[in-house]
């Protein structure tokens, strides 16, 4: 990618080819720092991101480009497929993980608690990226509505051919063939020479190069700061809200496991005949859920319905050895879990995950 960008060419801004905003070139320059993202965190919107790009680099940057160009392109396009590939083999393999649980646990399935409550991730990500999301709109249409005025100022302008007599970093001092003197804004005043002639357009008041129409540059770095984490987010919670209704759903696997909690907070699950604790099989984040504070036990204990704390400080089995609990739901990359203990003191503990499931390293 850093070759493709470095060897392709820069267009040069003329009267005939004027420059102007490039939107496709801020689609490309969005999904190729998305995916850097998406191909680690999030294989659905790299499934679909790669191809996108993928044809955008073909249809756009091959025909015109050099042979060293080409060549660049065209091992971005490969880099493509083969991260395409992985993040379809990644979603292939959580479905595997999927269906052997299903097939272990046959027989051995329990209805969602409801002691445990509505499970409610994914909503703070989905509040968080819808108003990233609509950031990014409103940059795009604001955008788009300026270059609209500008090209309506353009139609009504007066072409005026003047000489260039001098230049700054961002302007260019002019004389028209009536002798006035102006200076007028320059994206790239060193590609006007002294002594060249350059169109000037003016209508009143207003004035600026014919070879340099307004530049959404500003609306279009607005709009990727706000539209790469706002659909980042969006997709995690949606994924997040979809996979706590399945475990709602129907029947979820009830496994006998055992589950350890380290200094960082992580809690690590390993099989039920591994005592010593030498092979976990993943990791995940969790908190505990338990009665309100100031409701009294009997009271939680008929509606059988326990609340979010608001950290893992609270949790009455913290500690790093191992303890017997029983795992609800389907452990697999990206899953949401639940699960159900005993404290130190007798207490039913119950907790679940607050961020998908992270397989251990081989």
């Amino acid at each position: 990618m850093a070759a493709a960008i470095a060897m392709e060419p820069v267009p040069m801004c003329s009267d005939a080819a004027p420059c102007g905003p490039d939107w496709i070139g801020m689609v490309q320059v969005g999904l190729a720092i998305g995916l850097l993202y998406w191909f680690a965190r999030l294989p659905e919107l790299a499934l679909v991101g790669a191809p996108v790009l993928a044809a955008i680099v073909a249809w756009e940057e091959l025909p015109s480009a050099s042979a060293a160009s080409r060549a660049a392109n065209l091992a971005v396009i490969a880099a493509l497929g083969f991260g395409w590939a992985a993040a379809w083999n990644r979603l292939a393999a959580r479905r595997q993980q999927r269906r052997l649980v299903r097939l272990t646990a046959a027989g051995a399935e329990h209805r969602w608690p409801e002691l445990l409550g509505p499970l409610r991730r994914g909503t703070i990500p989905i509040a968080a990226g819808l108003v990233l999301c609509a950031v990014a709109a409103g940059a795009i249409v604001l955008g788009l509505r300026a270059v609209a005025a500008d090209e309506r100022q353009d139609a009504r302008a007066t072409r005026i051919e003047a000489e260039v007599t001098g230049r700054t970093d961002m302007s260019l001092r002019v004389r028209t063939p009536d002798g006035r003197r102006s200076t007028v804004d320059a994206l790239f005043p060193e590609d006007y020479s002294l002594g060249t002639t350059v169109v000037v357009l003016e209508d009143g008041p207003w004035r600026r190069l014919a070879a340099e129409p307004y530049d959404a540059f500003g609306r279009q770095l607005l709009a990727l700061a706000g539209g790469l984490p706002g659909l980042s987010l969006l997709t995690t919670g949606l994924l997040a809200r979809r996979r706590g209704a399945v475990l709602r759903r129907g029947p979820v696997p009830a496994l006998r496991v055992l589950e350890r909690l380290d200094h960082e907070g992580r809690t690590w699950i390993h099989a039920a005949d591994d005592a010593t604790g030498s092979a976990p099989l993943f990791s995940c984040t969790c908190v505990p859920v338990f009665l309100d504070a100031d409701e009294p036990e009997e009271s939680g204990a008929e509606t059988g319905v326990l609340h979010d704390a608001d950290g893992i400080e609270d949790l009455p089995i913290a500690g790093t050895r191992l303890r017997e609990t029983v795992m609800l739901g389907v452990p697999y990359e990206g899953g949401e879990l639940a699960f159900l203990a005993t404290g130190v003191d007798g207490i039913p503990v119950a907790t679940h995950t607050i961020g998908p499931v992270r397989m251990s390293r081989p």
